[in-house]
């Protein structure tokens, strides 16, 4: 090779700046080729076609008889090994999977180059190459596995150690973002999702963004830890997914899910004999082909979804609803005219409405494009988008992230998720592949709740109302660059790359809830509602358990109302305090809070993600395979929040696979990762605006009480703000599996 191309190789890896994966959604391929004898066959040839697009990568055999082929698409081929003195062998049928280490050793036979051996044995399953721990969710699973909501990545749970975990932003809310998974116990914000190798998470909810429809997706591999240097960003483990490319034949498809209030079990919030109607279609159509054989392929997808949802609530839960209003009117809140108009409401005896409508309209497009320039130049450029609207969607958050929401605290929601990626894979000589990936993508998350709403919160249980400490509007943007490279040498396949992802992100929060209420149970909501009842109306009967452990105070900041019996300091005494001692200030809605208090709090983040790798699989044996190497990862853009940029992320990590014959591996691996900040802590801590008057240590008349709701003392509030020195949050992964096929 040229010093040249060695100078451009070089220059690549160190401009893009990062972690490399860009590569990490193909496969590879490798084995030996020996004589009858057992003798290793050098410079045999070795042919892999693609049997729906007919694209060709070739290789040779070393002087040990090693072959390899680091950077598959996944797909279906035909190979062709060749060698002076010995009969061509051809395999056919041979699938290869996204992230697929698979070992083919072949034996040739003497004779004549016209003689053929035709070998229809597929490569072994337990891939004794693979140094990593994951599983393949194939197409065929995919395709007839049910799911409720079609959302792919629930294939997951299949996986050994993975776990369902919270929902997007601590809420219940499911409509838009996929369900969260937790690996080995670690956090579900912890993971990384890739789309052809794109970074596809969301840098300020920490989950992932939009993905293509499922009729768009070939497969995708879960990988659960032991994974290589080239993966980077993440404690939990990886979920890698590969788009359909189009073909040499031309197929497309039509298809629609229904789902109705028939068909559909009821939640625990719809209890027969309540009326409850609900109807749903999934809808959409495929096609992909040539546009030039063999050179020029396209695949477009388009799904529809539509909701339309009625649900009635039991009266029970719509008659404690009524708390929130006789609450604000304990405390002068409420607007001129409020509590007549809501009394005018017909369908509830308090004046609420059991049923309303909840509705659900999602268009997602997607369309790929493939392109082989040369045999050994490929390139692929996607563009997927996502467009939903939905009215009056519940969004409910307790204190834990748990528990449900109910109709007070409904929102409607806007979101414009896009991204295009492009990709192009080259190979230089027999020993050299480079890849590089760029991708800019969009999402416009907006769903505002009612303004000026209280919020009542019951622990673990319900939200009513305005969810306290949740975003109205999530925007980010991402430019990202990645190359990788990937170099045979011997019997190793050294690889080393970068990758850049520029953010700009923007929040938007509510002011300052005029009322926040905090109950620890459903009994105390009881003593609550009968507190706030001063007109002398019939007293609530609590339910059949334990009752509310103390009673309810009202205190600070409005109304708050925690249930543990203390008073809660720490405010301006006097400022907005029930009426018995608010003399002097007017109980009206418009002195409740300042206008800049009740406006909602935009903020803008612009960060970055900057981190490099390289690895070294060694094949020591063809029963033992070592893969070892180091990755460094830096964010940066956070000095506002963390005093300094953490760059100490040095992560080194080590892999081995052993396979003592033909149906056994054993894998095993040490590493140290390095996660993302956590920006949903920085964002959710520091939603609320400063409250003027606010003492950093106030006084209080028993600084060591205790309760049955606080058995620890009261601590003293620190005098100022505490320097924050957070670095990024590292996990030290140690793993061994034994694999046996029977």
């Amino acid at each position: 090779m040229s010093v040249v191309l060695w100078m451009v190789v070089g220059v690549a890896a160190l401009v893009s700046q990062a972690f490399g994966q860009a590569a990490i959604s193909n496969a590879q391929l490798n084995g030996t080729v020996e004589d009858p004898n057992g003798r290793a066959v050098p410079k045999a040839s070795i042919s892999l076609r693609n049997q729906d697009t007919n694209n060709v990568y070739t290789t040779t055999t070393n002087n040990m008889g090693y072959y390899l082929l680091p950077s598959l698409p996944p797909g279906k081929y035909e190979m062709k090994v060749d060698a002076t003195g010995f009969a061509p062998q051809t395999r056919q049928g041979m699938a290869l999977t996204v992230g697929q280490v698979s070992t083919v050793d072949i034996k040739l036979t003497i004779g004549e180059h016209r003689e053929v051996v035709d070998v229809t044995t597929e490569p072994p399953t337990i891939e004794p190459s693979r140094t990593e721990v994951s599983q393949v969710i194939g197409t065929e699973q995919i395709q007839t596995l049910p799911t409720s909501q079609r959302q792919f990545t629930d294939f997951a749970l299949l996986t050994p150690g993975v776990a369902t975990s919270r929902t997007s932003l601590g809420t219940t809310f499911t409509e838009y973002e996929a369900t969260q998974i937790s690996f080995g116990g670690m956090r579900s914000f912890s993971n990384e999702v890739t789309v052809d190798g794109a970074d596809f998470i969301n840098s300020i909810s920490g989950v992932q963004r939009s993905t293509p429809p499922q009729d768009s997706v070939q497969e995708f591999r879960v990988v659960n830890n032991s994974f290589g240097s080239e993966y980077g960003r993440a404690l939990g483990g990886i979920v890698n997914i590969v788009t359909k490319s189009g073909t040499n034949d031309l197929h497309g498809s039509l298809y629609d899910y229904f789902q109705n209030s028939a068909l559909d079990a009821r939640s625990a919030l719809q209890p027969a004999p309540l009326p409850h109607a609900l109807r749903q279609n999934q809808f959409g159509a495929t096609l992909g082909g040539p546009i030039s054989k063999d050179k020029t392929f396209f695949y477009i997808n388009y799904e529809g979804k539509r909701r339309g949802e009625s649900p009635t609530y039991a009266p029970d839960l719509v008659n404690n609803i009524i708390t929130i209003d006789k609450a604000k009117a304990y405390m002068g809140l409420a607007p001129e005219g409020c509590v007549g108009a809501l009394a005018s409401c017909i369908g509830s005896p308090f004046g609420f409405l059991n049923s309303f409508l909840k509705t659900v309209n999602n268009d997602y497009g997607f369309i790929r494009l493939d392109h082989q320039f040369t045999p050994k130049h490929n390139f692929a450029l996607r563009y997927n988008i996502e467009d939903a609207r939905d009215l009056n969607e519940l969004v409910g958050q307790t204190l834990d992230g748990g528990g449900i929401g109910v109709p007070s605290g409904g929102r409607n929601l806007f979101i414009r998720d896009q991204a295009l990626v492009g990709t192009l894979s080259s190979q230089f000589g027999d020993n050299l592949i480079n890849t590089v990936l760029g991708q800019w993508s969009r999402r416009h998350y907006n769903f505002p709740g009612a303004t000026g709403q209280p919020d009542l919160s019951v622990v673990n249980d319900l939200e009513f109302g305005h969810n306290f400490g949740t975003y109205d509007a999530i925007y980010e943007s991402r430019l990202q660059f990645a190359d990788s490279v990937s170099l045979v040498k011997g019997n190793h396949l050294i690889k080393f790359g970068a990758d850049a992802n520029y953010l700009w992100g923007f929040n938007s929060y509510p002011g300052f809830t005029p009322e926040r209420i905090i109950l620890p149970n459903l009994n105390c909501m009881v003593a609550f509602a009968n507190f706030v009842d001063f007109g002398g109306g019939p007293a609530i009967t609590p339910a059949p358990g334990a009752p509310c452990p103390l009673a309810p105070q009202a205190d600070g900041v409005g109304f708050l109302f925690f249930g543990v019996g203390l008073p809660r300091s720490g405010f301006t005494p006097g400022f907005i305090p029930p009426p018995a001692t608010g003399a002097g200030f007017g109980n009206t809605w418009s002195s409740a809070f300042p206008t800049s208090l009740t406006q909602n709090y935009w903020f803008t983040l612009n960060h970055a993600y900057w981190g490099g790798f390289v690895q070294d699989q060694w094949r020591v044996t063809p029963k033992l395979t070592l893969n070892y190497g180091l990755r460094y990862d830096l964010e940066t853009g956070l000095s506002d929040f963390i005093d300094t940029d953490y760059r100490h992320g040095i992560q080194p990590r080590v892999g081995l696979a052993f396979s003592p014959d033909s149906k056994t591996v054993i894998r095993a691996g040490f590493g140290l990762f390095e996660d993302r900040q956590n920006l949903t802590f920085f964002f959710t801590t520091g939603n609320q605006k400063t409250l003027p008057g606010f003492l950093c240590n106030p006084p209080t008349a028993n600084p060591g009480c205790t309760g049955p709701g606080a058995p620890t003392p009261i601590a003293v509030f620190p005098a100022c703000r505490p320097t924050l020195r957070l670095r990024s949050p590292r996990a030290y992964w140690q793993a061994i599996l034994i694999c046996r096929n029977s």
